[in-house]
């Protein structure tokens, strides 16, 4: 097993350049597959072995093994980019590539185990060509990183995907922070490799935790965005160190890429196997959460402005409020409960974003109104302060609308029932 090593500083640069033996993607023609048929052919390439060529035993000293980096997609499950490993033995007609990202739509109870966290992926092997004509359907840049590694390591790392994909164990519990399809290739690798390897740590920024290092890879997608902040609790704020940023494909491509071996990098040559034609960034529309909790909580306040008897609009609008939050509420709270997404754990969010919200939002029952908004006052201004002005306003700034209409119904609702007229006797 290798020894990585983080050293301070090591002045180090990968030079692009194409391959000799390999080719890239033979075409760079756009391909016109719709959406929905490029995601079936994404998920379904080489689920378990690929009957294409016959495997040799024993790989010969031309062989090398290669990080293949997918560039993020504009689909959410795509966001966040994608590891495999690429073996090629140009004297065999070998060029595999191994992927452990891979799982069964079919699978039963398939979204809830996925929310609950125990969907099982595995480790998947097919032909090089299948693979790039996914990623060119889907329009993903894909680059390749050829590992310096030593023909008796090539062939260790060969031997234990090969029989990794004959075994059970070629199934595994994804956790995106800790064992997933980048991680495990990062293992594998690290595991394989005689001697230590010598990283230069310089290029990391110091303290970063895991919802900053997630930031740029959501902006595209604004309502991901507030959802998966809203998921994520104390655990995605703590302090990542190297070996804790790996999750994410980009940050495996660059440890590689600044790394060495004996004062020589650790990777020999980087090429792009697919670039894809730059087109305009698509703009997200009207509709994004900003904007939309930006409407709502100007909205809320001229309701709430108006005299009582035509108070009906601020009463609809603060039961919706309270549905909306109440419901959110909910499903963090499951996810506490019973997810085993660890992540998703400790989330100080609950202390503003109450389940009970919900039932407020619904019952006639008004006697109760009064106490439980103080109570809710006082844990919105503490979850809201913990959670939003602790950790992520600059990151997620629309939820400060949010708030602020919560807080806004909180206060009426301590006032007076609302969405009633008063009645004065006759």
């Amino acid at each position: 097993m290798a020894d990585l090593k983080l050293l301070g500083s090591f002045p180090h640069s990968v030079a692009c350049q194409r391959s000799e033996q390999a080719e890239p993607c033979a075409t760079r023609t756009p391909c016109m597959l719709p959406r929905p048929l490029a995601w079936l052919l994404l998920c379904l390439i080489g689920w378990g072995t690929t009957p294409l060529a016959a495997r040799p035993r024993l790989l010969s000293p031309a062989a090398t093994v290669r990080l293949v980096t997918c560039a993020p997609g504009t689909e959410a499950y795509a966001l966040f980019g994608h590891s495999a490993l690429r073996i090629t033995d140009p004297r065999q007609g070998l060029d595999h590539v191994y992927n452990y990202g891979t799982f069964d739509f079919h699978t039963p109870n398939f979204y809830g185990r996925f929310l609950r966290g125990d969907l099982r992926y595995f480790l998947s092997a097919t032909s090089f060509a299948t693979f790039c004509a996914a990623y060119q359907a889907e329009q993903r840049p894909l680059t390749e990183q050829v590992l310096a590694l030593q023909p008796a390591e090539t062939q260790r790392v060969y031997d234990e995907l090969e029989a990794t994909l004959a075994s059970p164990a070629r199934f595994y519990r994804y956790q995106f922070f800790a064992d997933n399809c980048t991680t495990r290739l990062y293992e594998l690798i690290t595991r394989s490799v005689t001697g230590s390897l010598q990283l230069d740590s310089t290029y990391i920024p110091a303290g970063q935790t895991y919802r900053q290092l997630l930031a740029p890879y959501l902006a595209p997608a604004p309502w991901v965005k507030v959802g998966m902040n809203l998921g994520l609790g104390w655990p995605a704020d703590q302090p990542t160190v190297f070996r804790q940023r790996l999750f994410l494909p980009t940050e495996l491509s660059q440890a590689w890429a600044h790394t060495s071996r004996q004062h020589r990098p650790f990777v020999t040559r980087t090429r792009s196997l697919f670039a894809a034609p730059i087109l305009s960034e698509q703009s997200p529309g009207w509709a994004t959460p900003g904007r939309v909790l930006g409407s709502l909580a100007i909205l809320f306040a001229l309701a709430a402005s108006l005299p009582a008897r035509y108070s009906l609009l601020a009463a609809v609008l603060g039961r919706g409020v309270l549905a909306v939050v109440g419901l959110t509420g909910c499903l963090i709270a499951g996810l506490q409960l019973f997810s085993l997404h660890t992540p998703a754990h400790y989330n100080y969010q609950l202390l503003w974003l109450l389940p009970t919200h919900l039932l407020v939002a619904v019952s006639p029952v008004r006697r109760w109104w009064r106490p439980y908004a103080a109570g809710a006052i006082g844990l919105l201004v503490v979850g809201s302060l913990l959670g939003y002005g602790v950790y992520y306003a600059r990151l997620l700034p629309e939820i400060g609308w949010l708030l602020g209409v919560l807080f806004g119904q909180l206060l009426l609702l301590r006032k007076q029932p609302f969405g009633v007229v008063q009645q004065t006797g006759a």
